[in-house]
């Protein structure tokens, strides 16, 4: 096992677990509060005014819990189609990154905006008395649609080749996406208040943090998975591979007799994934294939084939 995956493996043990549930989870709890208690709702959002002045302090944790989206009629009949989809965005990058990176990412963005709003509203009482009252009160309006954006931006990173179909219709890579979503954060930064500029700016931050991180890792495209597809069904139809009595491979000719001297030798493994170190020896029922992204011969089995960081060969400028 190569030491980078032990060492993720390690890491993943201290994250919380299916913490991508949580997503969708919040969202519905935060539509829930807003019917039941429209009043319970307001002390959540995340109001400078009400955290430095009124010591409301709370309110720095459960503005996750905040309403996304205004609630009218079209909102609450696209709702599941819009949780079902950031589950699955949210799930897909626990599995690429892995458990304790994504929680990195997701705790990252909430305390990372925390802290700039402090700062902000520091800043605001003692150095500076100009500020737009509207801004500093209502400035955690719609923050969770902010939020909500910077995970669709994280999944772009490792899966922009994926398609969406936009309208159900329109047919779109996800990094064509981001593209549009950077360029609205871009514009709600310039026309909008101070303290939803700080907003932006925690959120963005994490993001190209991570972007940076984990820009050479890819998420399996729609072409990805059909080659994979067909790869298992091709899989399933070859003749079954026989083993010597130490459990090394004897291939079998398409004659069905297996010449002299041309089983594997004893104890050498004939295919080895280059991240967790597998063999066919240790595990005989797994696939093994070599990645054609990357620039060597490089093999891998079949958990890791499309969840691997892609090598590319340095070269000399």
């Amino acid at each position: 096992m190569s030491k980078g995956f032990k060492r993720k493996k390690d890491l993943d043990r201290y994250g919380i677990p299916k913490l991508y549930i949580g997503i969708p989870l919040c969202v519905i709890l935060s539509y829930l509060f807003y019917f039941a208690s429209p009043e319970l709702a307001l002390k959540m959002v995340l109001s400078p005014y009400y955290i430095v002045v009124e010591h409301e302090y709370w309110r720095l944790f459960t503005w996750i819990f905040t309403i996304p989206y205004s609630p009218d009629g079209l909102t609450l009949i696209l709702l599941p189609i819009m949780l079902f989809f950031y589950y699955s965005l949210a799930k897909s990058l626990e599995q690429i990154w892995g458990r304790f990176m994504f929680n990195l990412y997701i705790f990252g963005s909430i305390i990372l905006t925390d802290i700039l709003v402090l700062l902000g509203a520091f800043y605001i009482m003692h150095f500076s008395k100009q500020v737009d009252i509207a801004d500093f009160v209502f400035a955690g309006d719609g923050i969770t649609h902010y939020f909500l954006i910077s995970i669709f931006l994280a999944f772009t990173v490792v899966g922009g080749d994926n398609i969406v179909y936009l309208y159900f219709v329109l047919p779109l890579k996800m990094k064509w996406l981001g593209y549009i979503d950077l360029i609205y954060m871009l514009y709600l930064f310039i026309s909008e208040g101070f303290f939803t500029k700080l907003i932006i700016i925690g959120l963005l931050t994490n993001y190209f943090i991570y972007f940076f991180i984990n820009r050479k890792k890819t998420a399996p495209s729609l072409a990805d998975r059909r080659r994979k597809a067909n790869f298992v069904k091709a899989m399933q139809k070859r003749p079954k591979n026989t083993y010597n009595e130490d459990g090394t491979i004897q291939f079998r000719p398409k004659s069905g007799i297996i010449p002299p001297g041309t089983g594997n030798p004893p104890g050498v493994p004939v295919h080895k994934c280059a991240v967790c170190g597998r063999t066919d020896l240790n595990s005989p029922m797994m696939d093994f294939r070599f990645c054609s992204k990357c620039e060597g011969n490089y093999e891998y089995c079949s958990e890791h084939l499309y969840t691997h960081e892609h090598v590319r060969r340095m070269t000399n400028e």
